[in-house]
């Protein structure tokens, strides 16, 4: 864990470095004098050699300071506090979605294998990873609320005063716990269209994963053997099959988050989410340097952790990797 989170902030910082434009200037505004900068160079730490501001962002990033973002005069960890929120509940709603829809119609779709079920589901299995997010999400936009009204076009709610629930930070669960049901419906309402956008590409990838898993155990004795005895497929797949699903599946979906937090970059914008993503493609457009360093090291340490608990829950699902056989 520790080398991945070295390779990758070393890669992103000399290529940070070697980006177009100068982040100074965004730091001193427009129409700065050569002191201006030349002070501002100094104080950012940005006049010493390369090797030696790598140095001082590790040394930093270890006791937890990621510096100030240029672009918003904020600390970054700050920043990233503040709309880690709204990017977790996005994700954990399309990531649910996913996994309930996926794991389901895909167990389904083994049972019913080669027939018209089977072959809808895998026709809508290869639409949703072949649509790319960002086009998907505009094209439900126009329908949905160009065409239809059904629902809005982008924010996290209708923009209602909502310090007096805020408290923590995730706004469905604040408002229902709260009492403020309206408010509840009108956040299920505005997150909606973003999470079945992130969603639907997922779906596919989960779906085809449980489908076939499903399709190698039903190939196997001991499914054949229930079979013989007169039990239905269902009853076969509920009670005993679906568990050898869960391996690869668990697999899938941590790589899945991986790619929903990736998605979240492009969502985010085309939905005007007031998320991490959002904070990411303005720092990058912007050449926020101790920004995207800070967002770079969150977004890979947290898909490192997702990834150290799916393996940590391979052997809670399958006893004979905690017994170290299988």
């Amino acid at each position: 864990m520790l080398v991945i989170m070295v390779i990758v902030s070393t890669i992103t910082f000399f290529i940070s470095y070697s980006l177009p434009g100068d982040p100074v200037s965004l730091w001193v505004g427009d129409h700065p004098t050569k002191e201006q900068l030349a002070v501002a160079k100094k104080n950012l730490g940005f006049d010493k050699p390369i090797h030696e501001q790598y140095v001082s962002f590790v040394s930093s990033a270890l006791t937890l300071d990621l510096g100030v973002s240029l672009r918003t005069r904020q600390p970054v960890l700050a920043e990233i506090s503040q709309r880690l929120s709204a990017t977790f509940e996005l994700v954990f709603i399309s990531m649910f979605i996913a996994l309930l829809l996926g794991f389901f119609v895909g167990l389904h779709s083994a049972i019913r294998s080669d027939t018209v079920y089977d072959k809808v589901t895998r026709g809508i299995g290869y639409i949703g990873l072949s649509f790319p997010m960002f086009w998907l999400g505009m094209i439900l936009q126009l329908v949905f609320f160009g065409v239809l009204k059904w629902f809005p076009l982008q924010g996290r709610h209708s923009g209602f005063d909502v310090l007096d629930i805020n408290y923590t930070g995730l706004f469905l669960l604040d408002s229902l716990f709260s009492g403020h049901i309206d408010l509840f419906f009108d956040g299920i309402a505005h997150i909606f269209l973003p999470a079945l956008t992130m969603a639907f590409g997922v779906f596919g990838l989960i779906f085809r994963t449980t489908r076939s898993a499903a399709l190698e155990v039903i190939e196997e004795p001991f499914f054949k053997t229930y079979l013989a005895y007169g039990l239905e497929p269902q009853r076969v797949i509920q009670y005993s099959a679906y568990k050898n699903t869960l391996i690869p599946v668990t697999t899938v979906s941590g790589l899945s988050f991986g790619l929903m937090l990736g998605g979240t970059f492009l969502v985010e914008s085309i939905f005007d989410w007031p998320g991490l993503g959002q904070f990411s493609v303005l720092s990058i457009l912007t050449n926020d340097f101790p920004a995207i360093m800070g967002v770079t090291l969150f977004y890979t340490t947290t898909y490192i952790f997702i990834n150290l608990l799916i393996d940590i829950l391979y052997s809670l699902i399958d006893s004979r990797i905690r017994s170290g056989h299988g």
